[in-house]
């Protein structure tokens, strides 16, 4: 009857194969990849305008620094000549230059003589300015202007040198003007890292508002799918809300008219079943009455006559079958009533005997009362074990376990026959599926039959190998707990062996 791999095989596993769903995998919503993308581009636009914001500041300081520069020079150049009080030649006219009084402290003017610091602008020390002898040398024997980064005190500087020349004076002078360049780059770095500290909160801000956002635009798409999830061939009557125009409302409206076709083609294919059963009932019976009344002498007539009434009787089965598969989808299906597991797993078992001459073994685990359908219950159990009559030999050992798990009530059949292939296993609960077409006896929609039932009491039915060849099918329904209608003693059963 089956041989199978390890892996049940259920009405939900069946579904979530047939439209390819991953088994396993991170699962990441579309509101999070939504999120994600958002702070992604908002956090690159952040950067780049923090990067772009950082350049211009820096140039514009660049540009101040260097006009501070030239105005310096410029000014140095206008500088009239030393008069006679003062003295003339290369120190008269660097001492002049930087007795000028200088507001800003950014600035510095230096006078160096031959190597040497001679004055400084604002009455500063020129040994404070921690100056290299080796650049004081050079920039004395400059022979034009010249720029350069340097370090005055420590603290950065840009400046601009102009040699000077007395005629008559062998001392060779430089005029240096030094703009401290820390300051400006200190608050270029100030701005930048405002801008981050209020880019970084406002992203945080935009983070939270996009996932409200996008929780808003996407509600449509989560009841689509919770509606989906709910969607059982017993109710197909739930829409989703559609609200606006958007895409995703349109969505909703093409989803619900998709229900509305599911709809009337499951009512149609339940009205054909319910009228081909009650209208095919009739002529059958009929024929049969009319089969009773005949008394053929002939043997050809009474094979013939064999031939016709089997396949009559088999008819009248598929007919039954068709019924309870229709009956199957009404409220009233069910009959649940308090029900005694432990005379449960007797009876099954002795009902069981009744179908073939098998080793049938008893194991059971279940005691007390539960609420449930105990003639449906009986019924999906028989056809197991019809099932597995039919696909095993005479004293073959068929186990049949009635189970209290903490995910509820379990009663399965096991065989050790010739099982179902792998390729079969999908398709073993669908209706009219037969997996040996030489047994015309059989009508396939049994197993839907049990799948009807155990979906009826929200359970399931799955199919996995039994260890060493066969087939283990288990018909599992959730727990309700029930009382007694009488107070009398428990039936509790252990393992056993019925012959």
């Amino acid at each position: 009857m089956a041989s199978t791999n390890a892996a049940p095989t259920s009405a939900a596993g069946k579904e979530a194969h047939r439209t390819g769903a991953p088994s396993s995998g991170v699962r990441v919503s579309a509101r999070t990849r939504i999120l994600g993308w958002s702070m992604l581009l908002l956090t690159v636009s952040l950067l780049a305008g923090a990067a772009a914001t950082h350049v211009l500041l820096n140039g514009r300081a660049d540009a101040r620094i260097a006009a501070e520069l030239q105005h310096e020079v410029d000014e140095f150049n206008a500088l009239p000549a030393p008069s006679a009080a003062v003295g003339s030649g290369v120190t008269a006219k660097l001492r002049v230059a930087t007795a000028r009084a200088v507001p800003e402290s950014e600035i510095v003017l230096i006078g160096v003589v031959n190597g040497q610091v001679y004055a400084v602008s604002n009455g500063a020390d020129g040994t404070d300015l921690h100056l290299p002898a080796s650049q004081l040398a050079e920039m004395s024997a400059l022979s034009g202007p010249s720029e350069g980064n340097m370090t005055i005190a420590g603290h950065p500087a840009r400046f601009a040198t102009l040699p000077v020349r007395v005629a008559g004076d062998p001392n060779h002078g430089a005029f240096i003007t030094a703009v401290m360049t820390g300051p400006e780059r200190s608050a270029v770095w100030r701005i930048t890292q405002l801008q981050l500290e209020v880019g970084a909160a406002s992203l945080l801000l935009a983070s939270f508002l996009a996932w409200l956002a996008a929780g808003r635009v996407l509600r449509p798409i989560r009841a689509t799918t919770t509606l989906a999830r709910s969607i059982t061939d017993a109710d197909l009557t739930s829409r989703i809300p559609v609200r606006g125009h958007d895409e995703v409302s349109q969505m909703a409206s093409t989803f619900n008219a998709m229900l509305d076709r599911l709809q009337n083609a499951f009512s149609a294919q339940q009205r054909f079943l319910a009228d081909a059963g009650h209208e095919l009932r009739t002529p059958i019976t009929i024929i049969q009455g009319n089969l009773d009344t005949l008394a053929p002498t002939d043997a050809d007539e009474v094979e013939t006559l064999a031939i016709v009434a089997e396949e009559l009787s088999r008819m009248t089965r598929l007919v039954d079958e068709l019924s309870l598969l229709a009956a199957s989808e009404r409220p009233d299906f069910l009959r649940p009533a308090p029900t005694d597991l432990g005379a449960l797993a007797i009876s099954l078992t002795a009902k069981a005997q009744a179908l073939g001459d098998r080793g049938w073994r008893l194991h059971s685990t279940m005691i007390g009362w539960a609420m449930l359908d105990a003639q449906r219950i009986t019924q999906a159990v028989m056809q197991l074990a019809a099932n597995a009559v039919a696909h095993t030999r005479n004293r073959t050992v068929v186990d049949l376990e009635c189970l209290s798990t903490p995910a509820g009530l379990s009663f399965q059949v096991i065989d050790h026959g010739e099982g179902v292939a792998f390729q079969d296993r999908s398709r073993v609960f669908d209706r009219f599926t037969q997996l040996n077409p030489h047994r015309a006896e059989r009508t396939g929609l049994g197993l839907a039959i049990v799948k009807a039932i155990a979906a009826a009491h929200s359970g399931s039915i799955s199919l996995t190998e039994t260890p060493g060849g066969g087939a283990s099918f288990a018909l599992q329904i959730p727990f309700r707990a029930a009382r007694s209608p009488a107070r009398g003693p428990v039936t509790a059963v252990a393992v056993g062996s019925i012959s």
